[in-house]
Formats: C-alpha cells, structure tokens, sequence
C-alpha cells in the first residue's frame, strides 16, 4: 500500500480513556492515545480546567501548546472535590478501558479513587498513575519539575546547561503510553486491568541511557561531554558565515574522509576522533568559511550527514516534513501533530478540534445517565465554561 494520510488509522478503536490529567505529561500521553484511534474523555476542573491551556503565546485568546495536546479530545467538567462529582467518574469508569491521572501520590487516596479500590470495582480497568517522583522512595512525595526530574537523573550533566526540551515530560509521556498499549495487550491475555506506577524521573534515568554508558570507565563531572554531546568535534554544532549554525554528524571513518577530500583538506583525514581544541578550531574556522545554505548544498552534493539548524518555522516548511505529514496546522492556523509513525500507509491522528472546557460534560453525562447531568454545578458538574471571557477579564485586570 502506498503511503497516505487521507483516511487515520485507528487501531485503538473502541478503547476508552478517561483523563485526569495535567499539564505536560499526562496530556501528552492522551494525544498519543487518541491519535492511534481511542476516545478520550478529559476530566478537568470545572472553573479554568487543565492549566496547560494558559500556557503561552496566545494565538486568538488559544494557547498555541494546548491546540495540539487537546486536539480530538472530549471536555467534561468535574469538581473531583464534591461527591456528586466522583460518583459521575465512577460511572465513566464503568464503561472505560484506561484511566490517566498524574496526581501527588495519594491524593486520589483522600477522594476514596485510590488504584487498589478502583481496581476491585473495577477489575478490567487498566490505571496509570503518572507521578514526579513515583509512587514510593524517599522523596516520593516531594515537589519538581522536569527540570529537576532531569537534574538528578543525570541527563544534564553532559552539557550543563538548560534542555533545549522538557525531556523528561516528553518521555515520560511516551513511557505512559507505551504502558497502557502494553497493558491493554495484556489485559487481552488474562482479563484483568493493572496498576501502572510511572514517573517523570524514571523516564529521565532510562532517557540517560549514553551517560550510564560514558560512566562506565570513569566517573564524568557535571560539565564534562559525552561522545555525542560535545566531545567530538566531528560531532557538533558550528557557527556559519552568515551567522546561523551547521550540524556536523561526520561520525563514520568513510564520512569524514570524503568530507576531508571534498574540502581538499587530506591533512584532516587522521583527525578523525580527534578530541583536540586545535582540531575544533580548524573545523570552526572551515564552516565559518561558508553560509549556512552553501554547506546545505555542500553536504547533499557528497551525500554527508550534515544539515543547517533549522527554527520552528523554517523546519515546518522542509520539503522531508511537509512530505512526511506529521506536522499540520488546525482550523485555528494553531499546530496539530499526527502519530509519528505510519499503519499500513496510514498516519494515525487525533481530531482536529481542541475543545472548550466543558464542552462535552453535558452529551457525556447524557449519554452515561450519569446522575448528575440535572444537578448542574452545586454537585460539582460544571457546565461549560468559557476560556475565552475568562482570558479577556484577566487581560483587563479583573477578577475570574
């Protein structure tokens, strides 16, 4: 089969996924989840809901990061807080396969929704409860963030400088799906759901995987570049003539040499894993030699692992990407991603639309019988709630 995008695949179709939750990780994971084909129901708090949709810029009064986390998922409001509320998450979990929550451990335990007793209500249910920490150790219980997550890990030492990324949320958010597909495969076997504890800095320890192995031999400082971090000039970024930034990845014998002879530059071919400031500085003074495109076309020519370091904008419009279609942009001109893999030709994806907070909590309730669909807010289901009034009083200094 050809590849194509026209029709997603969807081979989570039928799963049900009810999403507690917030930020970075855990909706992360739910994207990943519904753009393999899962319907996924995001529980948020009713007043301003998951605060991932005040994160910055703002694209008409939307924030330009919740547009693709949300895309193609179901809004319902809940004040997990008031009883009535938790009485309509049991009835979702009814009828639900996965439930995502990325409490501090044990604050599901204070609401009565702690894994052991779900679990025996219901016994299919697959939870993943996505933590900082995880759920037990000596800090376990102590605040962070991805930053530090990857601190102690280890996975900024190398450079010691900020991540160009939240990596460990990203993977984190990747180990939470792997986890629930993996779950769901099992449950296929025996029937039963499980409990899966996954955490932020667990992530970070698995995504240091280079430096457990630099380690190895000796122990490296904080600062101190791995191979592929900084410490092979061949292997590293360099400033161009016009001011942009080369990509150099010449990590094969057979690639540096026919770089050193494209270049007419044979005394290099011996430098190869050279770690030397000297040889770092001739490699330097050669790409400043040059604009950023000369050394595009330079590389493509002799078919060389080298390529210009590209912004956000100038890497949406690559041909490789544009080709690829994992990148696209919604109705509101914000970015939407597909899965970053192909089914038979088929890219997975999730919708297109990010919803309102709420917009869902009435057709959901509906559609459950939950009981709370006539109670209105006093029992904690909220109807639905408009961002965008609540973002234009805060732009005029008013209270929400």
């Amino acid at each position: 089969m050809s590849p194509s995008d026209d029709t997603p695949a969807a081979p989570l179709s039928g799963v049900t996924v009810v999403d507690l939750s917030r930020y970075l990780p855990g909706p992360f994971a739910a994207h990943l989840l519904a753009s393999l084909g899962a319907r996924v129901l995001k529980v948020e708090e009713p007043t301003l809901g998951d605060p991932v949709r005040f994160a910055p810029p703002f694209v008409g009064g939307r924030s330009a990061l919740a547009a693709p986390l949300l895309a193609g998922v179901e809004s319902v409001a809940l004040d997990l807080k008031k009883p009535a509320a938790r009485a309509v998450l049991e009835d979702l979990l009814e009828d639900a396969d996965v439930l995502l929550e990325s409490s501090r451990p044990g604050t599901l335990a204070r609401w009565g929704l702690e894994p052991e007793t779900l679990r025996r209500r219901f016994p299919r249910l697959v939870i993943c409860s996505l933590s900082g920490w995880g759920q037990d150790g000596p800090v376990a219980g102590r605040s962070g963030h991805d930053l530090t997550y990857q601190a102690v890990a280890g996975t900024l030492a190398p450079t010691a400088t900020m991540p160009a990324h939240p990596w460990a949320d990203l993977v984190g958010g990747w180990s939470m799906c792997g986890s629930v597909l993996a779950a769901l495969v099992e449950r296929g076997r025996t029937g039963a759901g499980t409990w899966i504890d996954a955490a932020l800095f667990d992530a970070a320890v698995h995504a240091n995987l280079l430096g457990w192995a630099g380690d190895a031999d000796r122990p490296r400082a904080a600062g101190e570049p791995l191979t592929l971090s900084g410490a092979l000039p061949c292997y590293d970024l360099y400033r161009t003539a016009d001011g942009g930034y080369l990509a150099l990845a010449l990590l094969e014998p057979h690639f540096w040499q026919r770089f050193c002879d494209a270049l007419g530059r044979k005394d290099l071919r011996r430098r190869h894993l050279d770690r030397s400031s000297a040889t770092r500085r001739d490699l330097a003074r050669l790409v400043a030699a040059r604009s950023r495109e000369q050394w595009a076309t330079f590389m493509a020519e002799h078919d060389l692992p080298g390529e210009p370091v590209l912004s956000a904008a100038e890497a949406s419009r690559h041909p490789q990407l544009l080709a690829r279609g994992v990148l696209r942009r919604g109705a509101d001109g914000l970015p939407r991603l597909a899965f970053p893999a192909r089914f038979d030709g088929h890219r997975p994806r999730a919708g297109d639309q990010m919803p309102e907070l709420g917009a869902s909590t009435s057709a959901v309730l509906a559609e459950y019988g939950a009981d709370g669909a006539r109670k209105g807010r006093k029992s904690g289901v909220g109807a639905r709630f408009s961002l965008k009034r609540w973002w234009m009083r805060r732009l005029a200094g008013r209270s929400a």
